[in-house]
């Protein structure tokens, strides 16, 4: 939706809670995975995901906290699931199948997950959130868990790493433990999935369910807070997500002097020393939002003829912005605010910018009603820091 008045240009636009699923990219191509959403309200007893309290099995187990959570994933950005356990305690969440899954058909589809491991006081190291699959093998139940500490992530960082993102993908040869002794494996054992997939084959044997899980830690002392999200398996990707969705808005004034614009502050003016615009990029955050870490804005500018970065100034914050040349004609600059700050549900983040054409560039050279478009994108950490978040907002000077 654009709102446009004689004195101000802005724009608001939403970011939709979900991407859409790009088609195979070529005949006999695996299809791809669906997206189902996991709200607070999908969580508890009787419900599609079931915490540890809500199994009758662990009522000798204390619960620690499993709840979805506004802390944005690295994906969609809309929210996760919070496990996270203190002296003793154990955390999970838990989806049933209507009927067992072939452990061969899980193996054979994507099989992952992202965790994210915040530091805490007390924090048992070296240790994550763990993918567990409840099966059958040879008529005995067992539980196989992948243990993100064992392998390395898709970024190609070995183990556990500490506030950030990661995303681990299970491979035939990943290795995974088993709870119990079934077939030819001990119990509390680790060995390739492929190994488990050729021994657990029998009539009836087969997965009932996924589970994300933090177990209990021999010293009752030591704290573990993690979230989870995206867990997919069996070509479905869980997506843990809040139900509100983030904002951004672009407002720019026209501030230039002279020039054939008349009272039509939003026109970018023919003549005069200068042609400028002053405003605010600004970011707003529902209550029902999500929570992100370390925020920053993409700008992208484009006036549908080739731009170099000589050919204006951007400041934001009071600073200039660096300004290098992206796709089809645009110049792209980020800006990272300093103190480090995030934003969170009910909250705003705003950076003051001005745009300004200096007389004899190459803007000037090319025409003068040409209009100009500034794109700005929220930026947080994900996987990485400054990652893309899909909120945008954008707004034209008009020439």
């Amino acid at each position: 939706m654009n709102r446009l008045t004689a004195s101000v240009c802005t724009a608001v636009v939403a970011v939709g809670a979900s991407f859409a699923l790009l088609a195979p990219s070529a005949v006999g191509a695996a299809p791809p995975n669906a997206v189902q959403r996991v709200l607070a309200g999908d969580l508890g007893a009787g419900r599609p995901w079931i915490r540890l309290q809500d199994d009758p099995s662990n009522s000798t187990r204390v619960p620690g906290i499993q709840e979805v959570s506004p802390f944005a994933d690295p994906v969609r950005f809309n929210g996760s699931l919070h496990l996270a356990v203190d002296g003793g305690q154990q955390a999970q969440a838990a989806h049933y199948f209507t009927q067992p899954v072939p452990l061969s058909t899980i193996a054979a589809a994507e099989l992952s997950y992202d965790t994210y491991v915040a530091t805490t006081e007390h924090m048992a190291t070296g240790v994550g959130p763990n993918l567990q699959l409840p099966m059958v093998c040879r008529g005995t139940f067992t539980t196989l868990g992948f243990l993100p500490e064992n392998t390395t992530d898709t970024q190609g960082r070995p183990g556990v790493a500490r506030d950030i993102w990661q995303h681990f993908r299970s491979t035939t040869a990943t290795p995974w433990f088993t709870s119990r002794a079934v077939a030819s494996f001990p119990a509390q054992t680790t060995h390739p999935l492929s190994d488990f997939v050729t021994a657990c084959n029998a009539p009836g044997d087969g997965v009932i369910g996924v589970i994300a899980n933090v177990g209990r830690f021999g010293d009752t002392s030591a704290t573990l807070s993690t979230y989870v999200d995206n867990l997919t398996v069996n070509g479905t990707v869980y997506d843990f997500a809040v139900g509100g969705l983030a904002t951004g808005r672009v407002s720019l004034r026209n501030t230039s002097s002279g020039g054939n614009c008349g009272h039509n502050r939003t026109c970018i003016p023919a003549g005069g020393e200068r042609r400028s615009a002053t405003g605010t990029v600004t970011f707003t955050d529902p209550a029902n939002g999500p929570e992100y870490v370390a925020v920053g804005t993409r700008l992208v500018l484009s006036q549908g003829r080739s731009l170099a970065p000589r050919d204006l100034t951007v400041t934001a914050n009071g600073r200039r912005v660096t300004l290098t040349a992206g796709p089809n004609h645009t110049l792209i600059g980020v800006v990272t605010p300093s103190p480090s700050v995030g934003l969170k549900p009910s909250g705003r983040y705003t950076t003051p910018i001005a745009i300004s054409f200096t007389r004899g560039g190459r803007a000037d050279r090319a025409g003068t009603n040409d209009s100009l478009t500034v794109s700005a994108e929220l930026l947080a950490q994900g996987y990485a820091p400054l990652q893309r978040t899909g909120v945008l907002a954008r707004t034209t000077l008009r020439g």
